[in-house]
């Protein structure tokens, strides 16, 4: 924060508005100050030359700051950061999905639009379960993947099958409607496929576990 005129502290943003509104002269500024409201520029997406113009200073500078601003915020690997980071990763992704979902029940809305809701929390869980995966929080399985995806099913036949007629359910409305992306189409049917092995597998096992104990 800035001290005012009656030595009160202002807010950044406070601060940045008085400078594009022309009332506050960026010249007056000091080096700290300039550099946090540098920070929010960069964040609204302006250039080092647009930053340098409102400052009425030279890119060299701002760049100088900017590295400044790099070096403050750099961080080191730590457990506990990488723990409340993938923490916070999958909460979005959660609140992302379940958003997803709600939209597609929303009664006024399209059968194009429901589809395409579905499909789109179907995609969210799939890429949050594929991270898990590359970061080593989750066995590379296909149960896994489609069991988080699909509200957390314990891989039974019965569930399986459940998650096969949703897909094909999200397909018919998909046709019917004959407006949604043949990208969804396509992973929609790529879902089926994986449906497919991991019923197979599910199958397999009673029969393996019938042959251990008959000693075959």
């Amino acid at each position: 924060m800035q001290p005012d005129n009656n030595g009160k502290e202002q807010p950044i943003l406070a601060l940045i508005q008085q400078i594009k509104d022309g009332s506050l002269d960026p010249g007056t500024i000091g080096k700290d100050m300039r550099q946090q409201c540098v920070e929010v520029f960069l964040g609204e997406g302006y250039t080092v030359a647009s930053i340098a113009q409102v400052f009425q200073t030279c890119e060299k500078t701002i760049r100088r700051d900017i590295d400044d601003i790099r070096e403050r915020n750099a961080i080191t690997p730590d457990i506990c950061l990488a723990k409340k980071t993938i923490g916070e990763m999958v909460t979005y992704a959660r609140i992302h999905r379940d958003y997803l979902m709600r939209l597609a029940r929303v009664k006024d809305a399209s059968i194009s639009e429901k589809s395409q809701a579905e499909y789109l929390a179907a995609r969210v869980g799939l890429e949050l379960i594929g991270k898990m995966q590359t970061l080593g929080y989750l066995p590379s399985k296909p149960q896994t993947i489609v069991g988080d995806i699909f509200h957390h099913v314990d891989g039974k036949i019965s569930d399986l099958d459940e998650l096969t007629k949703e897909i094909i359910d999200i397909e018919k409305m998909a046709d019917e409607d004959g407006k949604v992306d043949e990208s969804i189409k396509k992973d929609l049917s790529q879902m089926k496929i994986v449906l497919g092995k991991i019923r197979s597998s599910e199958e397999k096992k009673p029969e393996e576990a019938s042959n251990e104990d008959t000693g075959k």
